[in-house]
């Protein structure tokens, strides 16, 4: 994806709240179809989940990112971007409240 489209996402301040990470970890650990999960946060509170599939399909990639951004979501906006590689799907995720900063994810389905 070209770095120009990806603008919003660059520019958005996120804000990963306490114990998010961990309840990411339990959320996908009762997903069907998920074989492994790494979930990590960087200095800048931009949160990374790598997901493998025990069997890799793109709907059932696409299925898993759309439980995982409706459990994550807040209530004034969401906005992603999807880009399919090979085997592997690639999400841009961000979600946040009016006048706030919210949460950016970037999600790695494989």
């Amino acid at each position: 994806m070209e770095t120009a489209d990806l603008k919003i996402f660059e520019e958005f301040r996120p804000h990963a709240e306490p114990g998010m990470l961990e309840d990411i970890r339990l959320f996908l650990g009762i997903e069907e179809g998920v074989s492994e999960c790494r979930i990590e946060a960087d200095d800048g509170q931009k949160i990374y989940v790598n997901i493998l599939l025990e069997k890799f399909s793109y709907l059932l990639a696409k299925n898993i990112f759309l439980h995982l951004s409706k459990f994550m979501r807040h209530s004034y906006f969401n906005i992603y971007a999807c880009e399919e590689i090979e085997e592997r799907v690639h999400y841009h995720f961000i979600t946040g409240l009016s006048g706030k900063d919210g949460v950016k994810m970037e999600v790695i389905i494989g």
